[in-house]
């Protein structure tokens, strides 16, 4: 009796221990599982984000990113001798492009690689936050929605906006990393440091961030009376400010300035037409039946509404609970609506908005942001319908797996389409045939060219006015003169388009022909029928000098014209 009683508490320790070796197995057989589940979606969407990029030709903005990037990865960090553009992404996009270029090179490829990581990244990062500390069916669901809103952003203008370049989609990455870090650690004592910090780290790349994050923060922050994330907000901002200063003392790039301003209202309908056909691509909606989409793609956009509709239903529950704390009040959901209203108030108002829909990269962040406000919102009332049961459940379950198959195969139709032709193939092996391996040219041709050819093709941006050097993202020592490699030519490209056409001021090649009349006019290139006669796609006026020497004669020279000299 003795022993049995003496044996029985051991067994039902055995027991109970192996119970929990059994449920520590289980646990890390369905972490190992989530693992290779993941692993195998951020494979699967990089292979078809990466076809998407490549569909869509590159130009100069991506070719001057590369550049920078190798420059950077050969040492100078700070971008030392550079003017970059009005975002200098020198915390965020850079680093990570110069590390590609290392490892696959300086050529146009790389961009693509780069911008196809970007948005993987992007949209695994949303789903993370759609999820926030849920589990089991509630998890997958907020995940799933989230996926499906982002997971096939229409081929043009959307994937222009989110899947060519470096761009204000890649700011949404550490933007929503600083959102999980608030919900995981905004309790703990030292989570205002870190929240700071990341919030730095994104304003020093992306000016942008002071109205999608900085604002929304301290804002949300003060209703909800959590002043430590006030705090935070403040010296987060003032932590950037002293990084570009400090940037600016060690000698590191000139910055341009953001060309904001605001608008006269009568504007403002314009720009919010312009704003909802670029949010509608991005969200791969946009649908305009006849000749611009075949019926499948029409199929594929209307089918991609439903998106909208989710989104735009989770800001309108949100906005009910803007200003509410406490209860019921999700802070997260709160942040990511005061950032999509702030990032389209912004954008709408001002001049930013003025150009065409593929300017709507401005509002990029507002996509995943919505994406993650529909799947953390809305997930739970999807979940209420398997209560009502019956044929009703059945068939919105069955809907919305039918929908999400559909974004899926529309993601793969469009990823199978062909690579983009070379815009400037063409021009390069003529220019190689006639031994002109160094001149001028216009911003989108400049670039890109050098980087395509590798440097045997060296083109430098200047303004069309009187042939200033182009100040955006460039060098000032790329327009030395130099007795090697003197700039002699200059590439007019005569093919309409934002992305193609660039004609030197008619005063400027009259003055450059009274001081060289032994310059040859070299037209070549497709031919078009257009009132007064024949255009070729492409004329190079070529000159026994060193244009980089000319420079700053042609500007003494041009001051009284009404050319803009730049």
């Amino acid at each position: 009796m003795f022993i049995a009683r003496s044996i029985a508490p051991a067994e039902a320790a055995i027991t109970r221990g192996e119970r929990r070796n059994r449920r520590g197995h289980a646990w890390r057989g369905q972490r190992w599982a989530w693992c290779l589940v993941l692993a195998a979606l951020a494979s699967g969407l990089y292979i078809a984000y990466l076809h998407l990029s490549q569909a869509q030709p590159e130009n100069s903005d991506e070719a001057n990113i590369l550049l920078m990037a190798s420059d950077m990865a050969h040492g100078n960090v700070l971008l030392h001798g550079w003017n970059v553009s009005d975002v200098p992404f020198i915390t965020t996009e850079l680093p990570q492009i110069a590390l590609l270029t290392w490892m696959f090179g300086l050529r146009v490829e790389t961009a693509h690689i780069a911008a196809a990581m970007t948005y993987s990244l992007v949209t695994l990062t949303a789903m993370a936050l759609a999820r926030g500390g849920t589990t089991g069916t509630a998890a997958i669901t907020r995940m799933l929605l989230a996926l499906a809103i982002m997971i096939a952003p229409q081929p043009g203008i959307g994937v222009f906006v989110l899947i060519l370049s470096v761009g204000h989609i890649g700011t949404a990455l550490p933007v929503l990393l600083t959102w999980l870090a608030v919900e995981r650690y905004g309790s703990r004592p030292w989570a205002a440091l870190l929240i700071a910090l990341l919030l730095a780290w994104a304003l020093t790349a992306d000016p942008l961030v002071t109205v999608i994050a900085i604002v929304p923060l301290a804002l949300v922050a003060a209703i909800r009376r959590e002043w430590r994330l006030v705090a935070a907000a403040a010296a987060g901002y003032l932590i950037a400010l002293a990084a570009g200063h400090l940037v600016s003392a060690l000698g590191g790039y000139a910055q341009q300035p953001v060309p904001y301003a605001i608008t006269a209202p009568a504007t403002w309908w314009w720009h919010a037409r312009v704003m909802v056909h670029g949010l509608l691509a991005m969200f791969g909606a946009y649908y305009v039946p006849g000749p611009q989409l075949n019926g499948l793609d029409e199929a594929i956009a209307a089918s991609h509404v439903v998106g909208v509709v989710l989104a735009t239903w989770a800001a309108l529950a949100t906005a009910r609970r803007l200003f509410r704390r406490g209860r019921g009040a999700d802070m997260i959901s709160q942040l990511l609506l005061a950032g999509i209203a702030a990032n389209l108030g912004a954008y709408v108002t001002s001049t930013l908005a003025n150009a065409s829909a593929l300017n709507t990269r401005e509002v990029a962040p507002v996509l995943p942001f919505a994406a993650v406000l529909a799947g953390r919102v809305l997930a739970g009332r999807v979940l209420a319908v398997r209560k009502v049961g019956g044929g009703a459940a059945a068939t919105v379950i069955g809907l919305a797996g039918v929908t999400l198959g559909g974004y899926c195969y529309g993601l793969g139709v469009h990823a199978a389409a062909p690579a983009a032709a070379d815009p400037y193939a063409q021009v390069e092996a003529y220019l190689e045939s006639q031994h002109l391996t160094h001149g001028l040219s216009g911003y989108w041709q400049s670039s890109y060219i050098t980087v395509d050819t590798g440097g045997a093709i060296t083109l430098r941006a200047v303004v069309a006015g009187c042939l200033q050097p182009y100040q955006w993202e460039s060098k000032p020592s790329w327009y030395a003169p130099s007795k090697a490699h003197p700039a002699n030519f200059i590439l007019s490209d005569t093919r309409p388009g934002y992305f193609q056409l660039f004609r030197p001021a008619g005063a400027t090649l009259r003055t450059l022909k009274a001081w060289y009349p032994h310059a040859e006019r070299v037209p070549f290139g497709g031919m078009r029928l257009v009132a007064g006669g024949i255009t070729y796609d492409y004329v190079i006026h070529v000159y026994p000098a060193d244009l980089m020497a000319q420079l700053p004669r042609v500007r003494a020279a041009l001051q009284s014209v009404t050319a803009p000299c730049g």
